[in-house]
């Protein structure tokens, strides 16, 4: 959990949680002291909504971050983006930016006197920074691996509906809570810090790197994180503001899908090509239909939640069978992150590397989990030294032995685009020692060379059933606003 990256992330997690938890406290001994306050009482607590949805959002951070400790020593590194333990802290980060943006909704409301000047400005950072983790959370849909997947035979391209949702999303809550320039501070803003990402990424990587360093194998680009926002945000947000384009939700739509960043000619591949005029023109159809439907419901969902923060008190008093149901959900996982089992790096950011060589090239092969676990997938890597040319395929073969005789499973690999890299995934149906050989095709004829592996037993949890709660822990962390609206009752009509 404490790794450079993991500790930037986390660092504003403890003032989040000390600043939101001093507000409870001020805020409640104002309400027992008499004066009109507008909230929810939860055990005895009084806060606005949002200051519970940040500390919802904190909370779910904090499960997420031990969750993720399990979640690689059971499943291995990260080479994807979303993976179950993200889902925890990725939509619970998101979920107390979207507070924030209410909060200072709530400060503009009361704020008549205009005694503080940076509201507008400061509701356009606390958007662009839900329109940055909104976006990064979908990531995995523009990298060569998943931004075109097979489903019942159709290619799909998921970031068309993704990515523009997201856009949309924002575009929304910046149209109905505040004024139309924080729209176009919001444009400007996201142009400027996109434009410094692509520039001064790469000549601070540049200064970083020493002469013991090296690219992780598999990045296409320095600055692939900064393509996750569409380069043509600035001007789909003038667009949307000045053609009131929240009126006319089919135009907004179009707008929103074809200023994707699966269209953008920066990117390291042009997907569009790739599948074909054809499919590109399905999966635009569908997106467009799906996103038709889903802003008459991002819209219901904006207006409960302003609904939940209208005045008076809302007493929550959780049943003892939700509370036991949220506790499964947040401790049937975590819970075995105590049985860690860590292994030792050899070299980026890989659990384990190891050197074979075929036809005189070195080939890393790089485990994203070490030792694998049978039956499970576990992804690899095939590294070619200097970048070699002459391989023309690469593929393995996993090799087990037992009392009927050998069993042989192949798996093809996927070449990057423009890099002498492989990547699949090889699903070890057995455990205990097998034979892993790795084979290359080069000028027509077949290498090998060979690793001895022993596989581990399984993991403590199947991976459906890892994603299947943390799919229901994001549903019910915004679902829990949105039904809170309906249990609006003040105290007076208690009395």
């Amino acid at each position: 959990m404490l790794t450079p990256p993991h500790v930037m992330i986390l660092a504003g997690f403890p003032f989040c949680i000390l600043f939101s938890l001093y507000y409870l406290f001020i805020n409640t001994k104002d309400y027992k002291s008499g004066k009109e306050i507008s909230g929810f009482k939860i055990f005895g607590f009084v806060a606005p909504g949002s200051v519970w949805m940040i500390l919802l959002g904190m909370f779910s951070i904090g499960i997420g971050a031990i969750y993720d400790d399990y979640w690689h020593a059971q499943f291995g590194i990260d080479t994807t983006v979303i993976t179950p333990p993200h889902m925890f802290t990725l939509f619970g980060g998101m979920l107390a930016e979207f507070a924030s943006v209410l909060l200072v909704r709530d400060l503009m409301k009361y704020d008549t006197e205009n005694q503080f000047r940076g509201k507008n400005v400061l509701a356009a950072i606390l958007l662009w920074t839900l329109l940055l983790h909104g976006s990064f959370a979908f990531l995995n849909f523009i990298d060569p691996r998943a931004a075109t997947i097979s489903v019942f035979g159709f290619t799909t391209m998921l970031h068309l509906y993704f990515g523009p949702i997201v856009v949309i999303a924002i575009l929304l809550i910046a149209k109905q809570w505040f004024d139309p320039k924080v729209i176009y501070i919001l444009g400007g803003f996201t142009f400027v810090i996109q434009s410094a990402m692509f520039i001064f990424i790469p000549i601070t990587v540049d200064i970083l790197m020493g002469p013991s360093h090296t690219y992780r194998p598999g990045a296409p680009n320095t600055v692939w994180a900064a393509h996750c926002v569409t380069y043509l945000f600035v001007l789909v947000a003038f667009v949307f503001a000045k053609f009131d384009l929240a009126n006319r939700p089919n135009l907004l739509v179009i707008v929103a899908l074809l200023s994707d960043v699966i269209f953008s000619p920066f990117l390291p591949v042009f997907y569009p090509s790739k599948v074909g005029l054809l499919v590109t023109m399905a999966n635009l159809v569908i997106a467009f239909l799906l996103l038709r439907l889903s802003i008459p419901l991002i819209l219901k969902y904006f207006a409960r939640i302003l609904s939940s923060l209208e005045s008076g008190i809302i007493e929550f008093k959780p049943r003892t069978k939700s509370l036991a149901i949220l506790l499964v959900l947040l401790f049937i996982t975590p819970v075995s992150a105590h049985d860690n089992n860590f292994e030792e790096g050899s070299g980026f950011d890989a659990p384990m590397r190891i050197e074979v060589e075929i036809d005189g090239i070195e080939v890393w092969v790089e485990f994203m989990l070490w030792p694998p676990k049978a039956p499970q997938s576990c992804e690899i890597l095939l590294v070619a030294e200097d970048n070699e040319s002459r391989i023309d395929k690469m593929w393995t073969e996993i090799v087990y032995l037992d009392d009927n005789g050998e069993v042989r499973m192949i798996q093809e690999f996927k070449q990057y685009p423009g890099q002498s890299i492989w990547f699949g995934e090889n699903y070890f149906t057995f455990s205990g020692n097998q034979t892993l050989e790795i084979k290359a095709s080069i000028a027509g004829e077949e290498f090998s060379d060979h690793i001895t592996l022993e596989v581990d037993p399984p993991a403590s949890i199947p991976v459906w059933l890892a994603w299947t709660l943390s799919s229901i822990w994001v549903f019910t962390i915004y679902a829990i606003p949105y039904f809170a609206a309906g249990m609006r009752r003040t105290l007076e009509c208690e009395e």
